[in-house]
């Protein structure tokens, strides 16, 4: 590759890293203290997330089209059932099976994707708002990783990686929405812990179930 090529990955690597390190900033200012306890809450498992092997060979670059095509197909497998159980409309798993065809894999294929059957339950809006918390920070990362599979898919180009382009720049937008529906559903303290835990239960759940991202079959968990 000619060395112009390099420095726009490298250019375009530095606006989104930069884009949402700040909109993180922005959006911080104003958070309320529920958030800063749900933040520290669930730490340790967000930080095992980063360093999962999948999502940190995006992050340095070196994944290949084998590894990321795993790693897809198990994401897949994971926001299938989650956005059933949350009653969400699906939006995410349509994202990643329109990856999943770019990838190669047929519609019967990605039908047949096992799906992960250890979700925390969801008995009403205090958990349902927990379980998105995951989701919905999950969204500003995919605008960092995006940019790092440039070398899969050629700068700035979509497809093969539209459920990390999300919801593109309305991403920031609906992250807002998300905390202001969360200020407002943590109205006491019984509700604001069956928030909590159901915060830290679905992480463990994505967590537990990402673990088997690069095995030669997908079994269910």
């Amino acid at each position: 590759m000619p060395r112009a090529y390099y420095r726009k990955v490298d250019e375009s690597r530095a606006v989104v890293s930069a884009l949402t390190a700040l909109d993180a900033d922005r959006i911080s200012e104003s958070l309320p203290s529920f958030h800063a306890l749900l933040r520290a809450k669930t730490r340790d498992v967000h930080e095992r997330l980063h360093r999962h092997r999948g999502f940190a060979s995006i992050q340095d670059g070196s994944i290949t089209l084998a590894a990321y095509r795993c790693l897809v197909t198990r994401l897949y497998g994971f926001y299938c059932p989650f956005e059933a159980a949350v009653g969400v409309v699906p939006e995410r798993s349509v994202w990643i099976a329109d990856d999943l065809r770019v990838l190669g894999i047929d519609r019967d294929a990605v039908a047949s994707i096992p799906r992960c059957t250890a979700l925390p339950r969801m008995l009403g809006e205090a958990q349902r708002l927990g379980a998105l918390y995951v989701i919905e920070g999950s969204t500003l990362g995919g605008r960092e990783l995006f940019a790092h599979l440039d070398h899969l898919f050629g700068v700035g180009v979509t497809d093969g990686r539209r459920f990390l382009f999300g919801r593109g720049a309305a991403t920031v937008c609906a992250w807002r929405d998300y905390l202001a529906r969360l200020s407002s559903g943590a109205h006491d303290p019984a509700t604001a812990s069956a928030i909590a835990d159901a915060a830290v239960d679905t992480f463990s759940s994505f967590e537990k179930w990402l673990a088997g991202w690069n095995e030669k079959t997908h079994e269910s968990t």
